[in-house]
């Protein structure tokens, strides 16, 4: 299995790119989190403007020459948790936010966005770690997290690479 992981987002797709190259049947895409605010602005279009607009038969079954162009080969469009989970892809690009880091030595969620009603929700820092559980677990063969180049992730990126993550250039 797998596990990469990058800052730069161009970086990300092309190692995917490259590495499914041979295998026109093989499915990969960009993941991400629907409680993140600063992915959109690295080009991963996580708003929910955006994210509502995804066909997801056609995103996981179209391959990147087929009219409409809105298979994930393309790594264009962006998934969130709820479109990815029960579905599996070869590979996952997986955009990390900024509403899961690790922040003074522990897990943090204090930037994930939606939470205003904090009575509505029990346990919203169990949320952020089950999406990401549920984002880290949907490749088959590989998994590539792009992590944004933001001071705020340097510790989340270093954990990431400490655990086993390769860095790509």
């Amino acid at each position: 299995y797998h596990l990469r992981i990058t800052r730069d987002l161009d970086v990300a797709k092309e190692y995917l790119r490259l590495r499914y190259s041979d295998n026109k049947d093989a499915r990969f895409g960009i993941i991400s989190s629907s409680k993140d605010r600063d992915l959109v602005n690295f080009g991963v279009m996580n708003d929910f403007q955006s994210t509502k607009r995804v066909n997801y038969g056609k995103w996981y079954g179209d391959d990147e020459f087929a009219p409409g162009k809105k298979s994930c080969r393309l790594l264009i469009d962006t998934v969130t948790e709820f479109g990815a989970q029960g579905l599996e892809l070869d590979a996952a690009l997986v955009a990390w936010g900024t509403d899961f880091k690790i922040s003074d030595n522990k897990w943090s969620n204090e930037n994930a966005r939606g939470y205003q009603k904090k009575k509505r929700v029990k346990n919203p820092y169990q949320l952020r770690k089950n999406s990401y559980r549920v984002l880290l677990t949907r490749g088959r063969d590989a998994t590539v997290v792009f992590m944004p180049p933001l001071a705020e992730l340097d510790d989340t990126f270093s954990y990431l690479v400490q655990s086993g993550y390769r860095v790509l250039d």
